[in-house]
């Protein structure tokens, strides 16, 4: 059993919206779960009027807006305010408090690009694919002078996602660019394998042979989708697949029928989570 949670103040009739998450808040715990799941993303302009006035007249917390209000005013950091906020609350740990402020005085001590990279890698971590496109291509547009290395780096990430978002033609020329910049070898892995994902066995292998450069990486390519499908073999999900497919064939309809709803609706989940953040066209 986890440790009981005392609410503080009231539940607000109007909500308070997070521009940075896209999400609405009606609540002072809301507002703190959020802002420990996303520390990377807070900065000056997350403790403003507007989250105080909220504070006090929505949650009916007074002393605690009063207070954030006069840190701001003596230009405290962004980890005091965050710190203060959820002492005063007593929703997370301290272990979870402690980790927020060593994040925000980390951040305190890049630089405006910097900032914005750590964030990118946070929120494509978490799999905030829209948010962490925005930030990446911030990143790539507004320095005409970015190292080649950092470009390959930022490149190779958008094609990551690009491949998790199954939109293979993106992630091969992302990957490709990364590996024309960077020379990693890991890029050009990762692009033959969005090759590979795109076409059929039979193209792919044509595209092998019409490319010679990319015969020994092919190999190694291969050895690591094996290596996949043996850990797939093992894995439950590949044990639910079988029970379903006996199922079947010995005609029990009421316990197939059952186990595919069951399944079908997990990977509607897991997939729902994957792009709850949706990306525009390009």
């Amino acid at each position: 059993m986890g440790r009981p949670i005392l609410c503080v103040g009231t539940y607000g009739k109007n909500p308070y919206h997070i521009d940075k998450l896209g999400r609405n808040v009606y609540c002072i715990e809301e507002l703190c779960y959020l802002f420990v799941q996303n520390a990377f993303l807070l900065d000056e302009e997350s403790f403003g009027d507007e989250l105080f006035d909220w504070i006090a007249t929505e949650c009916s917390l007074d002393r605690l807006a009063d207070d954030l209000r006069k840190m701001r005013a003596r230009k405290c950091s962004v980890a005091a305010l965050a710190g203060t906020l959820l002492d005063y609350v007593g929703y997370n740990t301290k272990a979870e408090i402690d980790k927020v402020e060593a994040i925000l005085r980390e951040n305190a001590g890049m630089d405006d690009y910097q900032k914005r990279l750590s964030r990118a890698d946070f929120l494509m971590r978490n799999g905030r694919y829209s948010m962490a496109f925005k930030e990446y291509e911030y990143l790539l547009n507004n320095d005409p002078d970015i190292d080649r290395k950092l470009r390959a780096r930022i490149e190779h990430n958008e094609g990551v996602m690009y491949a998790r978002l199954f939109l293979f033609e993106r992630a091969e020329k992302m990957f490709m660019q990364a590996y024309e910049h960077g020379r990693d070898h890991e890029s050009y892995i990762q692009y033959l394998a969005a090759v590979r994902m795109r076409l059929s066995s039979k193209d792919y292998v044509a595209f092998i042979a019409d490319n010679e450069d990319a015969y020994e990486a092919s190999l190694e390519l291969e050895k690591r989708m094996n290596e996949a499908e043996d850990h797939y073999s093992a894995s439950d999900e590949k044990h639910a697949l079988g029970t379903i497919a006996v199922y079947k064939a010995e005609g029990k309809m009421h316990e197939y029928y059952e186990k595919v709803g069951e399944t079908t609706q997990g990977l509607k989940i897991e997939y729902r989570n994957l792009i709850k953040d949706k990306i525009g066209s390009k």
